[in-house]
């Protein structure tokens, strides 16, 4: 298993000094990872709701400050030299997928191999629309633009031919270090998703399951990889929660990584056993003290519980 934790790349606690002093403290503590969120503009939410938590509104930090995840992970490359990095997650079809291959494949020569794409198809049709993006076709173009990004990280000349892109005897560099691509983790807990995941990802990330939700989506991951003619092992699962550590056990139904040391590291090796690969936890409250306190009690608290 690995571990990772969500940077903060939103609100007054996003600045380049706290993006140094959460790589330095997670490279300290041996975690594996570190994860940047992304939106691009934020404009006035009225129709659409967070596809987990329907009718949720953005959080006012939000508006504060966003930053663009290549250039945050291009920047700490520079500062680490054994940390992973990752988007969970860009919206891809709000973007040219010919320039986020090319930034995917640039930031992975500037780390040394050390990134990861974490992609999904987006929720907010508000920010689609602002962007000039048809939020309808937002899933046939991302299947189009992943295909496509495959192509344009392979041998040149490139060539490819679809409904959305095309392109012809082009030449595209660099070429990410990790071949054929780096690691692709794709988002939703939808079935799309899932289908999506079994044709192009490396792995599937849904954002707070349930332990029921992943036994389930195993099953249907399985139907779906076969119809993709791969292999049962082909998708790993990369799970995000929030991790909340406390003394005392919550006193209501929450998320599982949330409570006790003992009872988050039970709920780990439970997720494990379910066939989880890799973890992702997001920090409540998005603070420089919280993720610096969060990463320290998983490391001395959490990780020497795990079987």
């Amino acid at each position: 298993m690995t571990f990772g934790f969500s940077l903060i790349v939103r609100g007054s606690d996003a600045t380049p000094e706290n993006f140094t002093l959460m790589a330095e403290r997670a490279e300290s503590l041996d975690i594996d990872s570190l994860w940047c969120s992304a939106h691009i503009v934020l404009p006035p939410q009225v129709r659409s709701g967070y596809g987990m938590v329907p009718d949720l509104m953005h959080p006012p930090h939000w508006k504060e400050r966003y930053w663009e995840p290549f250039t945050v992970i291009s920047y700490l490359a520079a500062r680490t030299t054994r940390l992973r990095f990752g988007t969970s997650i860009i919206v891809l079809p709000m973007h040219n997928p010919f320039e986020v291959a090319k930034q995917v494949a640039e930031v992975d020569e500037l780390s040394g191999g050390r990134f990861t794409l974490g992609l999904g198809v987006g929720w907010f049709e508000e920010e689609f629309e602002i962007l000039n993006q048809d939020f309808r076709t937002r899933g046939a173009r991302t299947d189009e633009a992943l295909a496509l990004m495959r192509k344009l990280w392979g041998p040149d000349p490139v060539n490819f031919q679809g409904r959305f892109y095309n392109v012809a005897d082009a030449y595209f560099g660099p070429k990410p270090v990790q071949q054929p691509g780096p690691p692709i983790w794709i988002a939703g807990n939808s079935e799309p998703a899932l289908r999506r995941a079994a044709r192009y990802a490396d792995a599937w990330h849904p954002v707070r399951p349930t332990f029921a939700l992943i036994k389930q989506a195993r099953e249907t991951l399985a139907v779906y990889l076969e119809e993709a003619s791969r292999a049962p092992d082909a998708i790993q699962i990369a799970v995000k929660l929030p991790l909340v550590v406390e003394d005392e056990s919550p006193d209501r139904d929450t998320f599982p990584t949330r409570g006790q040391p003992a009872e988050i590291a039970g709920a780990i090796d439970r997720f494990r056993e379910l066939g989880v690969d890799h973890f992702v936890f997001d920090l409540v409250p998005e603070t420089i003290s919280c993720a610096l306190d969060s990463m320290d009690r998983f490391a001395q608290d959490i990780r020497p519980h795990l079987h």
